[in-house]
Parts: C-alpha cells; sequence; structure tokens
C-alpha cells in the first residue's frame, strides 16, 4: 500500500481566511530565513530553509514563497504567490510534494504571537528536510498510552522533565533521573512501549526540539516547561506526548551532551541521556517514593476515574464500528491528514480518529465526529449511514467519478466501479 500521511494538526473547524494584507504570511517568511542564517545548518547539518506555502485550512487560499511549478499562482506586490490549491493536496502542518515542489506546508490562520509562529515553522521546515538526514518519518500510534498505567507513568515523567527544565545542578539531575525511571519502569510494563515511543520521539519528537531550539531562542527551556504542563492532563497520549517530551529531552541533552545529534544514530535522545546521569530502574517501592515528588497519588486518582469513564467510551467505539449499519472503504492509495489530538486506539480494532480528511481511488472522506481505521491500514469503516451511503453522523463521503456505493449480503456498503452498459 503506496499512502500519503499527514501525522500533523488538521484543521477541520472554520478558519479565517487569509488576510488580504499577507502581514503575518510575510512576518513567517522572514522569521523562517532569519532562524536559517542564525543556525546556519549546525544543528542538523543541513539549512532547513526551503520553499513555504501557507494555507487556509477552510478555503486552501495559499500564500507561497516561489512560484508553483503548475503555474496557478500570480505573484503580490510583496513578493510573495497567492492563489487557490487544488482539491486533492492535502492541507495540514507538514512536508508535501505538489507541483514539482516540496514544501514546507503551514495551515492558517498563523499565530499573533511571534515566538509560537517561529517554533510551528521551524518545526515544520525540519520535517521537511528528515529524510535527507536519515530521520525518515514514522507511523505508529503507541496504545500503551491509553492504559491507565501508562498514562500514570507518562504523566509523572512529563512533570519531572519540567521540574529538570526549570532547575539547575544536582536538583535538574535529580529530576532527570527521575523522569528516566518512570520511562524505564512503563517500557518495562508494555513490551511493545520502547520501540512504538522510540518511533514518535525520532519524528515528532525531534521536529518539536528543533521548533522550540530554533524559535524560542534564549527562552527555549521556559517554552519547553509550559509545553509540558500543558500536556499534563492530555486526552491523547497515544500520538501527541512527544510534542511535550522531545523539546524537553533535547534542550537537557545540549547541556549533557552537546554533540548528541551525531551520536543519534537509531536511537531515541532520552535513551541518550540514561547513561550519561546514571538513571536506573527502581524497584516498586522506590518507584512509588518518587511518583510523590510528583504529585502521585493525585495523578493515580485521576487516572483511575479516567480509566472508569474510557471503559465506555471504548464498549461504545466497538459497538458502533463493529455491529449495526456502516460502510467499510478499502485504503490501497491512501493519502489522509489528521489531528494526532485526537486519536485512540482500541485494542484488536484499530485506531478511532476524531478529526479526519481520507482520500483513495473511491473519492474522499470528511470525519469530524470519529472514523475507524484497520490496524493494518486495509480499511476505514464510518457508522451509522443515510441512505445512499454518502453521509452519516459527522461524516461525508464524495465518491470519485465512476463509483458507486453497494451493499453486500450483511448491509454493509462499500465502494465499487460501476459496470460498463451492456451492448
Amino acid at each position: 500500500m503506496r499512502a500519503w500521511i499527514a501525522a500533523a494538526y488538521l484543521v477541520l473547524c472554520p478558519a479565517s481566511a487569509l488576510a488580504q494584507d499577507y502581514r503575518l504570511q510575510s512576518a513567517a517568511v522572514t522569521e523562517l530565513q532569519g532562524m536559517c542564517n542564525r543556525d546556519r545548518g549546525q544543528l542538523w547539518g543541513a539549512s532547513l530553509c526551503g520553499p513555504l506555502i501557507i494555507v487556509d485550512g477552510q478555503t486552501r487560499q495559499a500564500y507561497a514563497t516561489q512560484r508553483d511549478g503548475l503555474g496557478l499562482f500570480t505573484l503580490t506586490a510583496n513578493g510573495g504567490w497567492v492563489g487557490t490549491l487544488p482539491q486533492g493536496v492535502p492541507v495540514a502542518n507538514t512536508t508535501v510534494d505538489w507541483g514539482g515542489v516540496r514544501w514546507i506546508m503551514v495551515v492558517g490562520p498563523l499565530p499573533e504571537d511571534a515566538e509560537a509562529r517561529r517554533v510551528l515553522i521551524a518545526h515544520e521546515a525540519w520535517h521537511r528536510i528528515q529524510a535527507s538526514i536519515n530521520l525518515p518519518m514514522g507511523n505508529v500510534n503507541a496504545a500503551h498510552l491509553e492504559t491507565e498505567r501508562g498514562r500514570y507513568l507518562m504523566r509523572l515523567e512529563l512533570r519531572a522533565l519540567s521540574t529538570a527544565l526549570l532547575s539547575n545542578g544536582r536538583s535538574r539531575q535529580t529530576a532527570l533521573r527521575d523522569a528516566l525511571a518512570f520511562r524505564l519502569a512503563r517500557h518495562a510494563a508494555f513490551p511493545d512501549a520502547a520501540s512504538q515511543e522510540a518511533t514518535l520521539d525520532r519524528n515528532e519528537g525531534l521536529a518539536s526540539y528543533t521548533g522550540v531550539k530554533l524559535g524560542a531562542g534564549d527562552d527555549a527551556n521556559l517554552f519547553a516547561a509550559r509545553t509540558l504542563e500543558a500536556h499534563d492532563r492530555h486526552e491523547a497520549f497515544a500520538r501527541a506526548y512527544a510534542y511535550a517530551s522531545g523539546p524537553a529531552y533535547g534542550l537537557l541533552l545540549d547541556d549533557y551532551q552537546p554533540d548528541w545529534r551525531r551520536d543519534l544514530g537509531g536511537h531515541p535522545p532520552a535513551d541518550l541521556l540514561v547513561s550519561r546521569v546514571r538513571a536506573q530502574a527502581l524497584s516498586a517501592r522506590n518507584l512509588q517514593r518518587r511518583a510523590e515528588r510528583y504529585g502521585g497519588p493525585q495523578i493515580a486518582s485521576e487516572e483511575r476515574a479516567r480509566a472508569e469513564a474510557q471503559r465506555q467510551v471504548i464498549a461504545n467505539f466497538r459497538a458502533r464500528f463493529t455491529t449495526g449499519p456502516r460502510i467499510e472503504l478499502p485504503l490501497e492509495q491512501m493519502q489522509f491528514e489528521f489531528d494526532p489530538d485526537r486519536v485512540t486506539p482500541v485494542d484488536g480494532l484499530g485506531n478511532i480518529y476524531q478529526a479526519l480528511v481520507l482520500r483513495d481511488r473511491w473519492g474522499e472522506i470528511r470525519a469530524n465526529e470519529g472514523a475507524l481505521i484497520a490496524p493494518d491500514f486495509s480499511r476505514l469503516v464510518a457508522s451509522n449511514p443515510a441512505p445512499g451511503g454518502l453521509s452519516g453522523p459527522g461524516w461525508t463521503l464524495q465518491l470519485a467519478p465512476g463509483y458507486e456505493m453497494a451493499a453486500d449480503g450483511a448491509g454493509v456498503l462499500r465502494p465499487e466501479l460501476i459496470p460498463p452498459p451492456s451492448r
């Protein structure tokens, strides 16, 4: 299966059109160039600069730093190129190949805050070069981070990382050891945790580190600590935790091992810190004592209550996507964009994407109240279709020419090619 996956924040809600004076877009272009000039390729051995395109998530109006290869954009007075991005081209915070150009794509409207804007742009600029520096994109969902134990240990790790970032000397080292101890305990509890998290750490984690390192500058530690705090009660760690832990581990490594990026190899950044600070796995009793430093009892109580509520949510998902009326869309050449903050893994069933746009040979589906993708990415399921199978609660399907929906013996609707007229 050939697939283009935008592991990025997808904008499905109404958004303001890009301002006609292009003030923020012009500022973003200047800021990207400024970060590149200051970095001079030192961070990753390659320049982060490249063609930038800023697209309104609702109207598809775009502002680009250069002419597109198809001649669809026109030049503005301030030197930018504007036009409408054609349907079928993914719109997400990511990198995308279109019109003969490999773009840094950012979804507008852009943040008014210059620091947040720089962090966002540098993050996506890293995604454009990651394959060229032997850090190819990976796509997994860390399902163990939906469990009560997995979330408990992740929240402890994030809190300890925040303490480490805002501390110095021995206090920093102690908090960092605690963070790594919580991480080691989680990996010991879940057999696939280390490999799944490593993929996310080396993808969104490194991108987020790059964004904060270059975009926040002297305030990088404070920015990263605020990000950790914002993620403390996050509802979707399975995809999103690395946006918070990535900057923290990268910035701490900058202090302990400034050349760590050259020694990364196939490891996640946190692994390099284990030996540096002599972190080790702790007994259950000592782990509980360390947890008390970071509000462990309160976290445990909150996660216990969440787990009880989540059991009913998962049961509803299973009933919704395995029984009753539904459509099933085969996935063969898919392109899709989604919001990583709204992904729920369901053991044995797949992943529920609350906000998603997906295209394949049969057309395009848009969902903002949930759609299921099988674990092997072989099919997408949407529930309770209206007659005809082109819409349902929170989703719409637009079929490509030559396709129609047809029901099988069990009443499940699938897209099929319309047979040619008989002669």
